[in-house]
């Protein structure tokens, strides 16, 4: 999921959903065995440095798997992730306390489409601290702010060969179906604007043809 926003025009004014500045209702609080109290927050525009740390620390194979193959980001590009507008984008950092420093150890967020009626998400979670549910809690806060925002759908692209993250979608409630033009992709949705009937309808036949390409125990055995 490269999500990167430069790769997104912005939408119409009229089309945009209305959000507050910054929305403190999302600021969620947590206790993690062995790791203390985590905190889910919208991302501050000083928080480049720490969300470059998450970065830094990415293997190459899940660098690849968030940015599809992207070059190194520079800082200037994490400064753009921090400074979003809580309409056109989202963010939301997991953070904790380490040392008496803050250290974010997850990322999620979405990019409202052209339409104005769904938004592309991306996520990022520490690699050492990855099955322990910050991407589901992650996730689930992106669902909340899509939802009163007025969004209908959140959309992801993620690479056939990450049996994490698909595996994750499923868990969150995404419905897997193949991409319409890239092979190596596969889109993952999620209603969040419309009837449990419509979003059950658009999953349908996505578990079959999940099993057929992924390997049924892979997502399970490596999550968040």
């Amino acid at each position: 999921m490269p999500m990167l926003a430069q790769d997104h025009p912005a939408p119409p004014a009229q089309w945009l959903p209305t959000q507050p500045r910054y929305p403190t209702a999302l600021i969620d609080t947590r206790v993690l065995p062995g790791c203390g109290r985590l905190t889910l927050r919208p991302v501050l525009p000083q928080d480049d440095h720490l969300l470059a740390g998450l970065v830094a620390g990415l293997s190459p194979a899940s660098h690849r798997q968030r940015f599809h193959g992207a070059v190194k980001l520079s800082f200037n590009h994490m400064q753009q992730m921090c400074h979003v507008d809580f309409r056109r984008q989202l963010a939301l950092v997991v953070s904790l306390q380490v040392d008496g420093a803050e250290r974010v150890v997850a990322d999620a967020r979405y990019h409202v489409d052209a339409d104005g009626e769904a938004a592309e998400f991306a996520v990022m979670v520490d690699e050492r601290l990855r099955r322990q549910g910050l991407g589901a809690w992650a996730m689930d806060g992106l669902q909340v702010a899509a939802r009163q925002a007025g969004l209908r759908w959140l959309n992801g692209e993620v690479l056939l060969g990450n049996a994490a993250m698909l595996g994750l979608a499923q868990r969150c409630g995404y419905a897997i179906s193949p991409h319409p033009e890239d092979e190596g992709l596969v889109r993952a949705q999620q209603c969040v604007g419309q009837t449990e009937s419509d979003f059950l309808q658009a999953r349908k036949g996505a578990l079959a043809w999940l099993r057929r390409h992924v390997p049924c125990r892979a997502p399970a055995s490596t999550t968040r």
